[in-house]
């Protein structure tokens, strides 16, 4: 994937990046950033990063490393994550919708 993404499109990918947990997502529009946070079944916050920058998602080669990070975070912490990859979008219009996590 080599286009620019734009933020709602960067936190789909973020969203569905830690499953089988749960990751909450957050626009933070006064600086064009997002907060996310990765959460147990009970609602534990197992990992919480207040600020990711456009210049952080826009590009997915650094959204991907920003991700990849966070997984190996939570790994080390002994949490067992399903596989992901960074998909290939032509048009990010065309991610599916991502359903609320609780």
């Amino acid at each position: 994937m080599t286009e620019r993404i734009d933020i709602d499109t960067a936190m789909k990918l973020a969203s569905d990046a830690f499953q089988p947990y749960g990751c909450v997502t957050g626009a933070n529009p006064e600086d064009d950033s997002f907060a996310l946070t990765v959460m147990n079944g009970d609602g534990t916050t197992l990992l919480s990063i207040s600020h990711v920058h456009q210049t952080q998602y826009a590009n997915p080669l650094r959204l991907n490393g920003v991700i990849e990070q966070a997984r190996l975070d939570l790994t080390h912490k002994g949490c067992h994550l399903q596989p992901w990859s960074m998909p290939w979008i032509i048009d990010p219009s065309t991610l599916p919708e991502t359903p609320p996590n609780y």
